[in-house]
């Protein structure tokens, strides 16, 4: 029988070509191992700038939480601002015409704030106004609204009143006022507003409203004995 052995060329060939398989597996598996400690480094620093993305969203978050604050809030007493106050009394109309539910605007108009910054100083006005307006706020419930709409002009939104208790609260409000005088400096200085009160009303905007509640405000101004006009 005969046998082909082969060569020692033929074997160095095969030997050199399993060297060669060896050394390509060899340098896949090198290859491999690089890839994966380079996708491990990427996804560390994927999760850092993720974590923080997530920082820097949660300090925006708060961010324009304040500014929301900042863009409602009356700049001297701890009441809303006009801005406010008109959005709200847009909500009391959408819930009248949906639901008829009731609410009462009240307009507050201070007394003598002119007398009080003349003869005490702007700084005893600034009192008085933060004094008045800290009264106000807890003399009306959570769900009612107080703010700020001007100088020396406050602004109330009485929900689910009807206009007799509207007119009662203003009542129970003007004594709350009048009861005692806020001490600034050695100085007790007397407080006292007038009030005017509007309901909703179909077909009416919410300046139109407070605009009622303006003119009400006048006409009890005027049967108190004050000349149209002052403030």
């Amino acid at each position: 029988m005969f046998v082909d052995i082969p060569s020692a060329d033929v074997k160095a060939r095969r030997g050199q070509g399993m060297d060669s398989v060896g050394g390509a597996r060899i340098a896949v598996d090198q290859f491999t191992a690089v890839s994966v400690d380079s996708i491990e480094d990427q996804l560390r620093e994927l999760r850092r700038e993720r974590d923080a993305l997530r920082r820097e969203n949660r300090v925006l978050k708060i961010a324009v939480a304040e500014l929301e604050r900042v863009s409602e809030r009356d700049t001297l007493t701890p009441l809303f601002n006009r801005r406010y106050f008109l959005t709200a009394i847009h909500h009391r109309m959408a819930r009248f015409e949906r639901h008829a539910e009731r609410a009462a605007v009240v307009f507050v108009d201070v007394n003598q704030l002119k007398y009080i910054n003349d003869n005490f100083g702007h700084a005893a006005g600034d009192f008085a106004l933060m004094e008045i307006a800290k009264r106000l706020a807890a003399s009306i419930r959570a769900t009612d609204v107080a703010a700020r709409i001007g100088g020396d002009e406050f602004g109330l939104i009485l929900d689910q009143s009807t206009e007799e208790g509207a007119r009662a609260q203003v009542e129970r409000l003007r004594s709350v006022l009048a009861a005692t005088p806020a001490h600034y400096d050695g100085h007790d200085i007397a407080l006292s507003a007038c009030f005017g009160v509007a309901m909703l009303q179909m077909g009416m905007t919410e300046s139109d409203i407070l605009a009622a509640a303006d003119r009400d405000m006048y006409k009890s101004k005027q049967r108190q004995g004050a000349p149209a006009g002052h403030r």
